[in-house]
């Protein structure tokens, strides 16, 4: 059967004839966009053609599947270049790249020479990174390259927006999927219990959902598995490994051998589990059935670390139909959500650009160094969040990045030159300067990564590693000794299980450190072996430089409370080596979830005072709980985080004083005194001057309120020496003797009714005043009673049980037609009350 997008083929091509040169092509998951089109501006164009993906192992399988189909192995006619791996010639004519080495490459060659065309393939799934470079692009197609193609692709995504961003350009919109999916949805129960009598996990679901709806699924079949991860894969893996299915992992930490052999054509039954990798782009054959999880790991910033952290959430619902979508390829097909229709109702229609999610930092940076250095002139597509944007660039300052105007310093232009984070970056220009550059390369790899080895639980082997007494402080040498173990056992899964270490953690950290050595030595900047009981002191100054801002101090040897810049709070990780250093830093800051959410400062290291700059010496007062009392302090700020302070000596009255009186107004302490008679009168005062502004009456703000208790706690240095002071004094000095009257007279306490009963009038701030009666209270008063010159009062007309029946305004109406209705629904039950 044709793939849709051909039937649009001639279109795709003239789109991108001379007279053209942008087109936008929507196609759905099955229509063979990802194949197809790339060969066919291939064939309009001379030059190279680069594809961008989201992904790197649909980078990779795209390339390998499209070489086969040209007639040419892969990476001489079609070739591919992610992190770590490429395969492509000088005269490569097809390239499918991410879109962070597209990045990369615009960096480096900011006219793109010798590439005829762009293709942003997946555009939907809006990374940061193709948003940064399709704006780039479009520059250079209005500036010095008006020759450039560009082609941008999406599945799913809403196109009126992008159609305008790309404005002038072609549209074309492909066919739907080739055949029908059935789709149904599973609530589940968060308190199911499995056989085993626990709570029921997501896989235990997807294990059930599996055996459950494989029946007459047969041989060359695949069930196809969305999981959020690989913890969730493995777990899945367990359950499903005795069933009569072959099973089969994918996820992009995988190695390409080991991905092909998931995808493979042939005639076994075979269940995939797979992350979001294999929603879009990668062709996987024979998949009948689809297990949706709907979960997905999406990359979110992390203010507390100060990186981009994976989270679970929820898939969108256009991101749902991409799944389902994968089991009509090749016939019909069925999706299983384990989620209810209810819930996906509810869920985002569309995933949620990057750029309203994740680090902006990177972003600025790569922008100044393409000469924008105003953030917000960029052409966007979605301008980022203002406060964001600030983040970034006060943090791009910070490391001495960028200049007061916003341009880029000498360092900042060499750190948007390396492929990783400002931080990491700033982090190895410090590791040149104090002669540990090797050493900080393995900490920009590490913290990068999910680390070398697991960590709390059984199996964590952490502290093992530091086995150095002259390492200690370190937290990082640790970690170097268990890769270096890693390495001796080849990573073999087994072995290094053994040995407490990650295979696959370890395996990516010592792919990461390589690059970035070569890389080091690219520049020539005297790359040395690593060793870090030589050069530690210098590794934690190369780390205050890059991560200052995480910089902790424990006052009290006895706790694991730590205090740390930017007025936060922390507990030290047990096994970490500074547990007895008073100052450290804290490359890691962790938000761990359960009973109580605690923030575990970890991959830490030993600072010394004396490498610290701009220490301020303060003198001040604070108040002590066990005494209640004032007392004076003298402190040793850095950027506001207290690293020394010395309680004692004579304390400055006009300090202690407005102490005592911050702590009264929030409510910290409370005087004996000021009492609902107090605040009523301050809500009558508030009253009358609003709805009588003609009197002039001062009011009563928050400030006055701080006035006021600041005087009673004038010469006091303890609490109970405030406690029992009378406020009234001051306050009746608030008004003159004409205003007191005049808040008498028209905010009085009490007002005689017209039938002569006296009711209390009850004021309290923000809400208009009232009078509360039973009904029978209020017989002949005709007419809503008023103070503050006709300011009609809010009636509460209770029932004999003293609870409101009725609020209202407006008496008269009230007598008219609610006083028959409350007869009606009372009389029977209270008839011994009068009812008129």
């Amino acid at each position: 059967m044709s793939l849709p997008v051909l039937e649009v083929e001639e279109e795709i091509r003239k789109a991108i004839r001379p007279e053209c040169g942008r087109l936008l092509l929507k196609a759905p998951t099955g229509s063979g966009k990802s194949t197809t089109v790339p060969g066919m501006v291939a064939d309009e164009v001379r030059g190279r053609v680069i594809v961008v993906q989201p992904r790197r192992m649909a980078a990779r399988l795209l390339a390998d599947y499209v070489a086969r189909q040209r007639g040419t192995s892969l990476g001489d006619g079609v070739g591919y270049a992610v992190r770590f791996d490429s395969r492509y010639r000088q005269d490569t004519q097809i390239i499918y790249l991410t879109d962070g080495l597209l990045q990369r490459w615009l960096l480096d060659d900011p006219e793109l020479k010798g590439i005829s065309a762009v293709i942003f393939d997946e555009f939907h799934e809006r990374r940061l990174a193709s948003d940064l470079s399709l704006g780039r692009v479009l520059d250079l197609q209005e500036g010095e390259r008006p020759d450039l193609k560009l082609v941008v692709m999406s599945a799913t995504l809403e196109v009126g927006d992008l159609q305008g961003y790309l404005s002038p350009c072609e549209v074309v919109e492909a066919g739907g999927r080739l055949y029908p999916v059935e789709i149904s949805h599973r609530s589940t129960d968060p308190n199911r219990r499995s056989s085993a009598n626990r709570r029921e996990e997501l896989w235990d679901r997807v294990a059930k959902a599996v055996r459950q709806e494989s029946g007459g699924l047969g041989e060359g079949d695949r069930i196809l598995v969305f999981l959020p991860g690989v913890y969730e894969i493995r777990k899945c893996e367990a359950l499903l490994q005795n069933s009569d299915w072959e099973v089969k992992s994918l996820y992009s930490a995988l190695s390409p051998a080991v991905q092909q052999e998931a995808i493979r054509r042939d005639s076994s039954k075979r269940i995939i589990l797979s992350t979001n990798v294999a929603e879009t782009s990668v062709t996987i054959e024979g998949v009948k059935l689809v297990i949706d999880s709907g979960l997905a790991r999406q990359s979110q910033y992390d203010a507390a670390r100060g990186f981009d952290s994976l989270r679970v959430v929820k898939i969108s619902q256009a991101a749902a139909e991409q799944r389902a979508g994968r089991a009509g390829r090749t016939g019909p097909g069925r999706c299983v959500r384990l989620w209810s229709v209810n819930d996906h109702r509810a869920r985002l229609e569309f995933e949620l650009p990057e750029i309203r999610r994740v680090d902006l930092a990177e972003a600025a940076l790569f922008l100044k160094r393409l000469g924008i250095n105003d953030v917000s002139d960029f052409r966007w597509l979605d301008a980022p969040d203002t406060h964001r944007r600030m983040e970034a660039e006060n943090l791009l300052k910070r490391l001495g990045a960028v200049n007061p105007d916003g341009s880029l310093t000498e360092d900042g232009w060499e750190m948007a030159g390396w492929p990783m984070h400002p931080r990491l970056a700033r982090l190895l220009l410090a590791g040149v300067e104090f002669d540990c550059v090797a050493e900080v390369a393995f900490v920009a790899a590490t913290v990068q990564g999910e680390g070398v080895f697991k960590r709390g639980g059984k199996g964590d082997k952490w502290s093992d590693f530091i086995n150095d007494q002259r390492e200690e402080g370190l937290d990082f040498a640790g970690e170097w000794h268990a890769l270096q173990a890693a390495r001796r056992a080849k990573f073999h899964p087994r072995d290094c299980q053994a040995l407490g270490v990650l295979a696959r953690g370890a395996r990516e950290v010592s792919q990461s450190f390589d690059q970035i050595i070569r890389l080091l030595e690219k520049r020539m900047m005297g790359v040395k072996a690593v060793h870090f009981a030589r050069h530690a002191e210098g590794v934690a100054q190369a780390l205050l430089v890059a991560f200052g801002d995480r910089l902790a101090v424990r006052r009290d040897a006895g706790s694991a409370v730590c205090h740390v810049v930017g007025n936060r709070r922390g507990k030290l990780d047990p096994k970490s080596s500074v547990r007895n250093a008073p100052l450290f830093l804290a490359a890691e800051i962790t938000e761990v979830e359960g009973r109580e959410r605690n923030v575990i400062l970890s991959r830490c290291a030993q600072i010394r005072e004396e490498w610290l700059t701009g220490i301020e010496e303060k003198n001040g007062v604070t108040f002590d709980e066990i005494q209640r009392r004032v007392i004076s302090v003298k402190q040793r700020v850095y950027q506001g985080l207290v690293l020394e302070e010395k309680r004692g000596g004579d304390v400055d009255p006009d300090l202690a004083a407005g102490l005592l009186a911050e702590r009264i107004v929030n409510g910290e302490l409370t005087l004996k005194h000021w009492d609902h008679k107090v605040e009523r009168w301050i809500a009558r005062l508030q009253f009358l001057s609003t709805a009588m502004p003609e009197l002039e009456l001062p009011g009563f703000s928050e400030d006055d309120r701080e006035t006021v208790i600041g005087e009673l706690c004038e010469g006091a240095l303890t609490f109970k020496e405030v406690k029992a002071r009378d406020p009234w004094p001051a306050l009746n000095q608030w008004l003159s003797q004409p205003q007191a009257e005049a808040l008498k007279a028209y905010a009085p306490e009490k007002i005689t009714l017209m039938n002569g009963v006296n009711s209390r009038v009850h004021y309290k701030q923000g809400e208009a005043p009232w009078i509360e009666e039973k009904v029978q209270r209020l017989y002949e008063v005709k007419t809503t009673p008023v103070i503050a010159n006709d300011h009609r009062l809010v009636v509460k007309i209770l029932a004999p049980n003293q609870r409101p029946w009725q609020v209202t305004s407006d008496l008269e109406n009230f007598w008219k037609n609610g006083f028959t209705q409350m007869k009606k629904d009372l009389a029977g039950r209270y008839p011994k009350h009068d009812w008129r």
